[in-house]
């Protein structure tokens, strides 16, 4: 089980960071946080929760797919903590020592789904479905964690989708789908459950599904050069805040 930060903890973080941001131009550090796209929603309620209680810090996100994220970070895109949507992508960074092994926590658990247009009008209910020369299918690109995990769990299925197009990220995906661009692709089951969305998700079974897991790290040399306001960032997104963000919007905790 996780740990959640006490009272003293936060108050103590909380010293750090004003002290921290005080030598910084103007009293306040900006931090920059690359988030796969499948965590906006809960990212983006997690910075207001974070900066209402830290105001001299700003938090600058990046949402993208994990691939493209690690590129940027790889390239020089200032970075102060990551989160993947896998396990892959951020031993790429621990590889180019952007990342220190020793700090890669579990932050969350996902699995795929079938995504539709709400009401399914097609009907929808299985992978073989997929199959159908009348369904416009979308994918993640295998570049990306979701379209590699969609491609293992059609190889466990023994079944064979040609997708109308590939997608940079599950939320593109969820778009074209969305906007009646397609009928059906392959995201995760989160994606199916946001209730603004004009989109719904269709149960895998476990026994061909896929698990994703999302980590979360500091980077070693934080771009803002706080390193308080990042342990504040990585503890409230695994402590009792984050907890509730997460499963609120589907994803299973450590």
């Amino acid at each position: 089980m996780r740990r959640r930060p006490c009272l003293l903890v936060l108050l103590v973080v909380g010293c750090a960071i004003t002290s921290c941001s005080s030598s910084q131009s103007g009293g306040s550090s900006e931090l920059n946080i690359h988030v796969a796209a499948s965590l906006r929603g809960v990212f983006t309620a997690l910075g207001e929760e974070f900066e209402a209680q830290f105001p001299d810090v700003t938090l600058k996100f990046n949402f993208a797919g994990s691939s493209t994220l690690v590129t940027q970070i790889e390239q020089g895109a200032p970075a102060d903590v990551v989160v993947m949507a896998d396990a892959a992508n951020v031993d790429k960074l621990v590889a180019s020592g952007d990342v220190r092994k020793s700090d890669v926590r579990d932050l969350a658990y996902n699995e795929l789904a079938i995504l539709v247009e709400r009401g399914n009008p097609l009907m929808i209910d299985s992978l073989n479905d997929l199959s159908r020369e009348e369904v416009r299918v979308v994918l993640c690109d295998e570049a990306q964690p979701c379209g590699r995990y969609a491609e293992q769990m059609f190889a466990t299925a023994r079944i064979v989708v040609e997708p109308a197009s590939r997608e940079t990220n599950a939320a593109a995906v969820v778009s074209r789908i969305a906007n009646g661009e397609a009928d059906a692709g392959i995201a995760y089951l989160t994606d199916g459950l946001a209730p603004d969305d004009n989109v719904e998700a269709v149960r895998i079974p476990a026994s061909v599904n896929v698990t994703a897991r999302y980590p979360i790290a500091p980077v070693g040399d934080p771009s803002s050069r706080n390193a308080a306001a990042v342990a504040a960032l990585v503890e409230m997104a695994r402590g009792s805040i984050g907890d509730r963000l997460l499963a609120d919007a589907g994803f299973t905790l450590p």
